[in-house]
Parts: structure tokens; C-alpha cells; sequence
């Protein structure tokens, strides 16, 4: 995907729809519809069963090959609409629950969407934007005027939405109710899942297409980048120890929300969950999510949990007290060779062992988390097969 700025539009892919009306020797009216494009513009199109006369979107159908029917029948009272993709190929949405606005690369009509903030899984056309359900009216009230319109028997006409012509003339210019755009989010990354592209506000949320959340993956970015500056000496190990504790801990928050917003629960029950903490793994949080939700950050980790302890009482000197060993770091850490006073001299050893360790962790919250809110298979499925014919080709040649 090409690199963009933080809620910048994204045009229409263009395109001309079309919709063909048709009088037949007993004066019998007929529509269909169409869509051409012939920009230098990529572009993408899904179709929609809307609701004449008010324009409701009703059902996603699936678009097949030339010559090929829709696969599934038209609703009563429902005409079919085509949508245009905007021009890098994406679409947006808006989910109805959370009003939340988000950007992915589908539009599917085989298996539902996923809210990235609230989760919330429907059929993608109940994801349309209030620009695209404009649209979709402004479609259909064509449509019945069209038909409204006299004709003279054995005649067709064709009725054109032409967003070629609303593309080519600019920001600027006053842009039609029928018009739809896209704007960019902040976060942009693909699902390690299902590889679908996902444009989010913030920075942790779902994946669009089959639910996955990105916590784990963007951790797991940021420690990178967190080793690699420590190695390079842009970062002292100290400073890498505080901003991996940091890190681990804004991470495991946001999944916690994630419970307390999905899971039906008693208020006392939403409250201990907003004081959770995760930099003290000896606090009742970790018992908390054990007991209440059977998930353990801590599984397999015995014979690291003295040192991860450590380092985050370490933590807590860098942050607190200018890296000098105080009474609390003494009581607290298991550090059998501290003396008070005496100021810590942290080893890059120790920063990458910590990061490991939280690492760790972190993959068990995932893990867990995943149990209780399980991924969409379809597209996480087709994107395996997809990978495994590649790597079978990769083998032949």
C-alpha cells in the first residue's frame, strides 16, 4: 500500500454506473444495472440488494465471473447496486454499534466483518458509511424515477451516476450527495491471519476481516525496534528496560478493555478491571484474569518469573528513583546482591532477556484471549491455503 498522512481523503475509484431501463412490446418495463470503468485508477466493486423504494441496503451478494449469475436471488422489492471500491483498492466502513470508522481491503459477502474497536461481527452491508448509504438512495430514487419515466414501447434507455466526472473535478468543487470518499486512518498494517489489510484509528484493534486483534503483532514490532536501537546504542539498557515494561503494559490494558466491553459482568467486576496493572506480575491481576476468565500470562515462564520480577522493580527505580537501589527495590526485588544507595548499571543482556520474557507473556494473553473470542475461519482458512499453493510453487521451480 502506498504511504499516506493521518485522515487524508482517498478518492472514488471512479467508474460509470449505469442502470439500463427497457419497454417491451406490451409496454412491460425492466431494469438492470451496470458499471464501467476505464480509468488508469485501480478499482474494485461489490454489489448490494437494496430496498426500493427507500434505498436500504439489504444483503451483500456476491459478484462472479462474466457470464456468471449473482449466486444468490434478489430479494422481493430489491434491486441490485453496485459499489465502487475507493482508489487504492479499499473500503470504508462504519460500524453501527460504536459508530467506529475504519478502513480494509474487502467488502466481503461471504462471511461477516469485524468492528476493529468494538468487535462487533455483521454482514458487511450493515458497515456502510452514511456517505455510501446516500448513495445507495440516490440510486434507487433514480432507479423509480426512471421507471416512472414515459417510454415508448420497444425502446431502452440508460440512466448513468458518473464518478469519473466528480473524481476529475477536484476537492474543490461542490461534490454531489451521491458522492463517496474514503479517509485514511493512523495504523495500517496487515493481519499475520488472514494477510487482509486493515486502516484503524489508535493503534490495537481487530481485524476487519476475521477478527484477529493486532496487540501481540504490534508489540512485537515495537520490541524489535526497541532491540534494534539497543544494540545500535540509540538506547541505553535502562531506558530500553522502561520503555518494554511500558510497552507490555499499555498492550495488556487494552486487551482488558477488550473483556470488560464484551463480557457481561457486575460493575464491581468493569471497576477491577479498569485498576488492573501488569508491570508487578505479584499484584492480584494476574490471579484476577486466571480465576474470572482462565487466562494466564504467566504459563510456562517458572523459571523466569524471579528475574522478570526483578526487572520490574528495576523498572520502577529507573522510572522513580534516577536508578539508586532504595529500601522498596530491596524488600520487593529478590535481588540478593543490591545494597541501598548503590546505583544500578543495567546490562543489555538483561534488557533483551526482559523483552523475551514479556514477549512470553503477552503470547499467552493472546492465546487465551483468542479462546474466548474465536477468529472468523473463512478468510483466515482461504489465506492459508493461499500461502501453502505459493510455497508448493516456490517448491517446484
Amino acid at each position: 500500500m502506498p504511504e499516506y498522512d493521518d485522515f487524508e481523503e482517498i478518492a472514488h475509484c471512479g467508474g460509470q454506473v449505469t442502470i439500463n431501463i427497457a419497454c417491451d412490446d406490451q409496454g412491460k418495463r425492466s431494469a438492470s444495472a451496470g458499471f464501467r470503468h476505464s480509468s488508469p485508477t485501480p478499482a474494485s466493486v461489490v454489489g448490494i440488494y437494496a430496498l426500493i423504494p427507500q434505498g436500504i441496503a439489504v444483503a451483500d451478494f456476491h459478484m462472479a465471473g462474466m457470464g456468471q449469475g449473482s449466486g444468490s436471488q434478489c430479494p422481493q422489492d430489491c434491486f441490485p447496486v453496485f459499489l465502487g471500491s475507493d482508489s487504492h483498492l479499499c473500503w470504508a466502513h462504519q460500524c453501527r454499534r460504536c459508530q467506529g470508522y475504519f478502513r480494509n481491503g474487502n467488502h466481503p459477502a461471504v462471511y461477516p466483518l469485524s468492528c476493529p474497536y468494538c468487535g462487533l461481527r455483521a454482514p458487511a452491508h450493515t458497515f456502510l458509511t452514511p456517505a455510501q448509504q446516500n448513495y445507495l438512495r440516490h440510486y434507487v430514487g433514480m432507479l423509480v424515477q426512471g421507471l416512472d419515466e414515459e417510454m415508448d414501447i420497444g425502446t431502452e434507455r440508460e440512466l448513468v451516476i458518473d464518478m469519473d466526472a466528480v473524481v476529475r473535478a477536484g476537492t474543490d468543487e461542490p461534490r454531489p450527495d451521491f458522492y463517496y470518499a474514503a479517509e485514511t486512518q493512523q495504523t495500517r498494517y496487515r493481519c499475520e491471519k488472514c494477510g487482509e489489510f486493515n486502516d484503524i484509528r489508535g493503534r490495537f484493534g481487530y481485524c476487519a476481516s476475521c477478527g484477529y486483534r493486532n496487540n501481540l503483532a504490534s508489540l512485537k514490532a515495537s520490541f524489535d525496534k526497541l532491540r534494534k536501537n539497543l544494540n545500535g546504542g540509540q538506547i541505553t539498557p535502562e531506558d530500553a528496560v522502561r520503555s518494554s515494561v511500558a510497552e507490555f503494559d499499555a498492550c495488556c490494558r487494552d486487551i482488558t478493555m477488550q473483556l470488560k466491553k464484551r463480557i457481561p459482568m457486575k460493575p464491581g467486576r468493569r471497576t477491577e478491571l479498569e485498576r488492573f496493572v501488569f508491570h508487578d506480575i505479584e499484584s492480584s491481576t494476574m490471579v484476577t484474569l486466571k480465576q474470572a476468565f482462565s487466562i494466564d500470562l504467566l504459563r510456562g515462564l517458572d523459571a523466569e518469573l524471579k528475574f522478570i520480577k526483578m526487572m520490574s522493580e528495576r523498572r520502577h527505580v529507573f522510572e522513580h528513583n534516577a536508578g539508586v537501589v532504595d529500601d522498596r527495590y530491596i524488600r520487593l526485588s529478590g535481588d540478593s546482591t543490591a545494597r541501598e544507595g548503590v546505583l544500578i548499571r543495567e546490562t543489555r543482556e538483561n534488557a533483551h532477556r526482559l523483552i523475551g520474557g514479556l514477549t512470553k507473556m503477552v503470547e499467552n494473553f493472546d492465546t487465551d484471549f483468542h479462546e474466548i473470542f474465536q477468529l472468523t475461519e473463512w478468510p483466515v482458512e482461504f489465506y492459508r491455503e493461499g500461502q501453502e499453493r505459493i510455497k508448493r510453487r516456490q517448491g517446484q521451480s
